[in-house]
């Protein structure tokens, strides 16, 4: 993989900086219908909210272009990307794919000037020479990447094979090269010539869920193929055994990220077969808000809450065909699959709260020995599991499983720290802040409830709260010191809700919310990792000079004795 990123770091800060997508079929005609990951990003919208005048102001981008070991060609790229001779205005699209048991990392998009961009492409390597075959050209380019274009489009194609690290010699540290290494350009270039003549049903230019993908609005578009990677994972072969294909089959996830004023929005569609869909759909329900209104805190850092009835589960299980199996083990336990499907009414929920970090510690630079006070540092914080009991018959004999279970693995303490009563089952950091949630008297409001509501999912995550601890965390260095404001400074939280079926597919929403509401979070992004690049070369220069001070040997005594 480090060949890939090196030969494609040019080409991806063209891609992120300023080309733009076109959102029609022409995108997925070259692309395998049984891709693995495929991204579109639509640089021409992301460049109306960071211009590239913007960009051009920043620490690194300057660096990039006053740096005299960059070559010239480099630089003008970066300074006008559309010399490359790719349009920018038709985008560029990034997949990964299996074929032939090779894992292939391709980037697409079609010419504007094909003088310009066989001259780019000759800077990579201009050792080598330009080969037609069948009306497509043929470059290879350096560390075993190759280029392929006809009159409209290109394909870069890199290959990572499993293989070809296999007979490393791992006690030669002087070379830590693969001592065999596959030799693929064949393999290459009879991939990457195929990609240009794929028919329509070996494509995702006729896929419809594809097609839908591209025609939401948004900055990026992203397509991830569960089926095909799973059938792509060699460690998932154990799994043959049972009958997962209800599981997998049509299981895609598409998402669609928006930069927006002060967050990320990204809004996921979960693809899946029908038979698994509809008892997904069928033992869903919306989130029992009275669950986290009962969480006595007000200072929640993260939780996830969802409801699922327990008969979905038992259905799920009998989709494996392993559901004989199970039932037989779960009687030997105590119970049964009928205990499970009625022991609770599918209220779940996990949160934490009331996170407090020691504000005492030795410093990281610190080389004594005695670091007690650091190996004692321990975060601090509540938590609360809690179900929704259906059958409390069904649900004391999962109990007294657990609580067995646990006596044998010497955990009683544990297993004991629950709370129960008639239609609800807590188990707390402590006894007491369990009794204190069932209790239910807290009526706690918080900022995401509303997005919840509903909803048969939701999951929150206070970053800025868990960040502010460390804040006065004395073992913090001056510089870690400077990022973390500058964290405090950018982000926010994380708020997920969803799960409702609409057009053949499950919703999720996503919003990466930052602290500064008025700005769009692309120019809050350049500016973070703008700051953050001045930060770490500063702490690098100082470290460099320390280290220069301390090998300039000491005055030497010129003064001559008599």
């Amino acid at each position: 993989m480090k060949r890939l990123f090196k030969y494609f770091f040019l080409l991806s800060a063209v891609v992120v900086i300023f080309s733009s997508c076109g959102k029609n079929n022409n995108t997925g005609k070259m692309i395998p219908s049984d891709a693995l990951f495929v991204a579109r990003v639509d640089i021409k919208s992301i460049e109306s909210k960071l211009p590239l005048d913007e960009i051009k102001q920043s620490v690194w981008f300057k660096q990039s272009i006053a740096d005299p070991s960059v070559p010239e060609w480099r630089k003008k790229i970066l300074e006008n990307p559309s010399a490359s001779g790719i349009d920018l205005d038709d985008g560029l699209t990034f997949f990964v794919t299996v074929n032939s048991g090779q894992n292939y990392i391709v980037a697409e998009g079609k010419i504007k000037n094909e003088k310009d961009f066989e001259q780019f492409n000759k800077n990579f390597d201009s050792s080598q020479t330009i080969q037609k075959e069948g009306g497509i050209n043929l470059l290879g380019l350096k560390d075993k990447s190759i280029l392929g274009w006809n009159d409209n489009y290109f394909a870069y194609v890199t290959s990572a094979p499993e293989n070809s690290y296999k007979d490393f010699k791992w006690n030669d540290t002087t070379n830590l090269q693969p001592v065999n290494p596959v030799n693929n350009s064949a393999g290459l270039s009879a991939f990457c010539k195929s990609l240009f003549s794929l028919k329509s049903d070996s494509s995702l230019a006729g896929n419809d869920k594809f097609n839908a993908l591209l025609k939401e609005n948004g900055d990026i578009h992203a397509w991830q193929n569960n089926e095909a990677l799973v059938k792509s994972s060699s460690s998932m072969s154990m799994l043959s055994m049972l009958k997962l294909d209800a599981f997998t089959k049509d299981n895609i996830i598409t998402y669609t990220v928006n930069f927006e004023n002060g967050k990320i929005a990204i809004d996921q569609n979960a693809y899946m077969s029908k038979e698994l869909s509809d008892v997904l759909r069928k033992y869903e329900g919306p989130i029992n808000m009275d669950m986290i209104k009962n969480i006595p805190s007000q200072n929640v850092i993260g939780l996830l809450a969802f409801n699922f009835k327990p008969e979905g589960i038992k259905e799920l299980i009998k989709l494996t065909g392993a559901d004989g199996l199970v039932n037989t083990y779960a009687q030997q336990m105590g119970f049964s699959l009928d205990d499970i499907s009625k022991a609770t009414n599918g209220d779940f929920l996990l949160a934490f709260s009331d996170l407090k970090i020691p504000k005492t510690s030795v410093n990281k630079n610190d080389s004594s020995e005695d670091n007690s006070e650091y190996d004692n540092f321990k975060p601090e914080f509540n938590y609360i599991f809690s179900v929704g009991i259906g059958d409390k018959a069904s649900f004391q004999k999962i109990i007294n499983v657990l609580k067995k279970t646990g006596s044998q693995m010497g955990a009683d303490s544990l297993v004991n720290k629950y709370v129960m009563n008639d239609k609800t089952f807590a188990f707390g950091s402590s006894v007491d802040f369990a009794n204190q949630y069932l209790a239910g008297k807290s009526n706690n409001k918080y900022d995401f409830s509303g997005d919840f509501s509903g909803h048969p999912f939701g999951f929150f995550l206070d970053i800025h709260k868990i960040l502010s601890e460390f804040s006065d965390f004395k073992s913090i260095d001056s510089s870690d010191r400077a990022m973390l404001n500058q964290s405090l400074n950018t982000w926010n939280n994380i708020i997920c809700d969803g799960g409702d079926f609409k057009n053949n597919a499950f919703k999720f929403h996503t919003e990466i919310n930052l602290v500064n509401k008025d700005t769009n979070s692309l120019k809050q992004l350049n500016n973070y990792f703008n700051e953050i690049y001045q930060l770490n070369k500063a702490e690098k220069d100082e470290n460099t000079a320390r280290l220069d001070s301390l090998l300039v040997p000491p005055p030497t005594d010129t003064v001559k004795v008599k």
